[in-house]
This record gives C-alpha cells, structure tokens and sequence, in this order.
C-alpha cells in the first residue's frame, strides 16, 4: 500500500507572544470531521464570556484563522454553525493565556436525532518558554512556503528551547514523515508523547510512523489511545485497521475498515484496498472482490492496480471453484 501524507498532520497551529497589555493572538485551523482540513473558508463567531466580544469572522480557504489581541485572562467561544451537508454545530472554549495548538475538529452532521449536540474540545494548558514559541512561529512560516530544510531546522531549535513543547515535536515528526525518514520520524514522535501523553495527534503520528516501518504490533497501542481520545478521526481509524490486518486481528480490523469507507472521504480508498486483502486472508472471496473493484474505481491509476486485479482474478477462480 502507497500511503499518502495527509497535511493537516503538520499543524501549522500555535499562539505568539502577548503585549504589555495582556493580550496575545490566536493562530488555529478547523479540520472537517474525516480529520483533513476544509477547501473553502469556514463562518464563525467569536464571542468572550464578559460579554465584550461578539464578533462573526472567517477563515481562509483551508480553514486557517487569526484572532488578533486577546485577552489572556478571559475565556472566548468559537461558534461554527452546521453547514447541512459535513458537519454538525461545533463549540470550542479557549484561554488565549494558554498556548496549545489551536485545532478544532468540527463535529460530524448527524441527521434524525433531533439536531446535533454542541461540544467542547480539549487542549492543553502547558505554556512554552518564549525562544521556543519564536522558534516554531519561524518554523511553520518556513513550513507554508515549503521550505522543509530552514523548518525542520528551526523546530530542533525550539524542542532545543523547550524539550516538553509538543507542538516542535509533533510536527518535526511529521515533517520527517512527509520526507520518508520514518525511523528519524518514530524517534521524535516519541519523545512527542512522552512530552504529551494525552496528544492524541502525537499518538495518531506515532502509529503512523510505526506503521510505516512495519512495526504493526508496537502501532496498534498507539493507535487505540489515539482514538480513544478523539474517535472522530478517521485516519486513525485507517491506520488501526492497516495495523490490525498486518497482525491478523481481522474481526477488529474490519470495523475499522467498513468505518473509513462510510465516512466517504480521502482514507476510502485505502480501506478499500486493505478490506479486499482481509476477506482474501478470511476467504470471503466475494467480498474482497466487490471491495477491490471498488478500489480500483476509486484509484483507477494506482502503482499497485495490477497486483490488484490479479488477487481478483485468483479470488474468482477460487469463486468458481466452490460453485
């Protein structure tokens, strides 16, 4: 299987430094419910608890926001209404004295259950030295201009500041896995989680990196927490199910799978390929069959698309057999 990085992975995400005054910007990026960022801007509003703020703004194109000067003592709203189509109503309560990662992964549309449920997101409160938080601003302006050299330099720098901020970490590690130096990758995501534990886009990268170098087994740990703390994602879904078939924990994998293929989005493709070569091991030729001939309509020009229509054929010779 080719995999595919997926961007939103490297979270071009995190606040700068406050005035004298007490105030800092916000720098954030909605991710649609299937975990990859949206293609056009994205309505919100911002309000304050005070009261003092209430104001409709919104994001560029791949959903990426600014909110500029803060107050860090009050805690702020964002309000994304639903759109009838992706995602349901989502709310994100946040501190701009806190300095995480500004991610909010909108909610899924749920349609018949008398409307969708606003919730809040987590984050972390964890407040990075100010070299640090300088050394990834420059890092993720590098990163937008696909300078990965200057970046990647940069983000050693600010995990050299700052060895517990996650976000260098996390997304140095992503950053070597865009490059294909996945076991430089594993190391750094480790140190992410260690840093972290409760991350789960540290954890989701981690079992990415695992995956990719084979290690299934050690993956499958990773990926479950990673769930367990967003279960939204449907990468990590992916990825669990890529590493449950490598380690023939079918049954587990398959609901996995079949998840990825409903949500209908990027990952469906993958899932695909990896359900045709589950019911291949189970014997369930007639659904490996339908499940790769899907695949191949979803990726007529895959590198692997002989190999994939010679497993068909082999499974319906093995049809034909049992008939």
């Amino acid at each position: 299987m080719r995999h595919r990085f997926l961007p939103w992975m490297v979270a071009a995400l995190a606040m700068v430094a406050g005035t004298a005054w007490a105030q800092q910007t916000v720098r954030g990026q909605f991710l649609l419910p299937n975990g990859s960022p949206p293609t056009e801007p994205i309505r919100f509003t911002l309000t304050s608890t005070d009261g003092r703020l209430n104001d409709i703004q919104f994001s560029d194109s791949h959903g990426r926001f600014i909110l500029p000067r803060l107050g860090t003592t009050i805690d702020h709203i964002i309000t994304v209404d639903s759109d009838g189509v992706r995602y349901g109503h989502t709310t994100f309560q946040f501190n701009a004295g806190y300095n995480p990662p500004t991610r909010i992964t909108l909610n899924p549309l749920r349609r018949g259950r008398g409307g969708p449920a606003a919730t809040v997101s987590a984050f972390s409160s964890y407040q990075a030295k100010p070299e640090a938080q300088k050394r990834h601003q420059a890092a993720l302006k590098e990163i937008e201009q696909r300078k990965y050299g200057p970046a990647e330099e940069h983000l050693r720098q600010a995990i050299a500041a700052d060895p517990k901020f996650l976000a260098p970490l996390n997304d140095l590690g992503a950053l070597m896995m865009q490059r294909k130096r996945y076991a430089d990758a594993e190391g750094v995501l480790r140190q992410a989680v260690e840093a972290d534990p409760k991350s789960y886009l540290a954890r989701l990268n981690l079992g990415m990196a695992l995956n990719r170098r084979g290690k299934f087994a050690e993956a499958v740990p990773h990926l479950r927490e990673a769930l367990r703390l967003e279960p939204r994602v449907v990468a990590g879904h992916l990825e669990l199910g890529v590493a449950l078939v490598e380690t023939e924990q079918l049954a587990d994998a398959e609901r996995h799978l079949r998840r990825v293929v409903l949500s209908r989005g990027d990952e469906e493709a993958p899932a695909l390929l990896y359900l045709g070569k589950l019911y291949a091991r189970t014997g369930d030729y007639s659904k490996g069959v339908a499940s790769l001939e899907s695949y191949l309509k979803k990726a007529p020009r895959a590198r692997n698309a002989g190999d994939v229509r010679a497993l068909i054929e082999r499974m319906k010779r093995e049809m034909a057999k049992r008939a």
